[in-house]
């Protein structure tokens, strides 16, 4: 089994992860202002501590490459940079939405919207519909107004990420689901694992990698 190190750091919470070769998961994690400077790559060597694992034992590291917090971001990418320098691991990164959504598209047929704060009265947005016997649908990341996500979303469905508590108007039936339960490193490992999930990482090249910073600038907003 491959030796994974998974990082999130697109939102306030700093998650790593580390999954060893005999398929054990643990992960170091830690939610508020400022953590990331501090806290991803303290994390990043206790996991290997405790697993008496060096760099070059890894096989793959994933990243949360975004839509999200641009420092946070920045300082996952950093961290990357600097532990794969002159190293053979692959690193893949998947949509921090999509990773946000993933523990609930492992199961039965369920619709997810996926929100991660942004400025103003705007959310980053994706919707997941996993169907049974059919392929997972997902939309491209938007920019929208919390009003307008307010008026998608119906009940039964499933709605989660840092920008949960700005959401105020909801169907009755509809289920949030906290950050502790959706905002996670472990994630990464979760879809990467996942048939459905795991064509949608991407393949990066470690010396030319950016996260995928979403601006208001780079789309129409709806």
């Amino acid at each position: 089994m491959s030796t994974i190190l998974a990082i999130e750091t697109a939102t306030p919470v700093c998650s790593i992860a580390l999954r060893s070769s005999g398929g054990e998961v643990s992960e170091k994690r830690i939610q508020g202002s400022g953590v990331h400077s501090d806290h991803t790559f303290l994390f990043i060597q206790q996991l290997m501590d405790q697993f008496s694992i060096h760099t070059n034992d890894l096989d793959i590291v994933l990243f949360s490459h975004g839509p999200g917090s641009y420092t946070g971001l920045r300082i996952g990418a950093s961290a990357i940079k600097g532990l794969l320098f002159n190293q053979n691991v692959s690193l893949y990164s998947l949509s921090s939405l999509t990773s946000i959504a993933a523990p609930y598209l492992v199961g039965e047929p369920q619709t997810v919207h996926a929100v991660i704060d942004a400025r103003r009265e705007h959310l980053y947005y994706q919707k997941l519909v996993r169907t049974e016997g059919k392929e997972l649908d997902i939309s491209k990341e938007k920019i929208l107004k919390i009003t307008e996500i307010e008026s998608t979303i119906k009940e039964g469905e499933i709605i989660t990420g840092t920008g949960l508590e700005r959401i105020e108007n909801l169907p009755k039936k509809a289920v949030k689901e906290p950050v502790e339960n959706s905002v996670s490193a472990k994630n990464l490992i979760l879809a990467w694992n996942d048939s459905n999930l795991k064509h949608r990482f991407k393949k990066r090249e470690v010396d030319f990698f950016e996260p995928e910073y979403l601006s208001m600038s780079q789309l129409h907003i709806q």
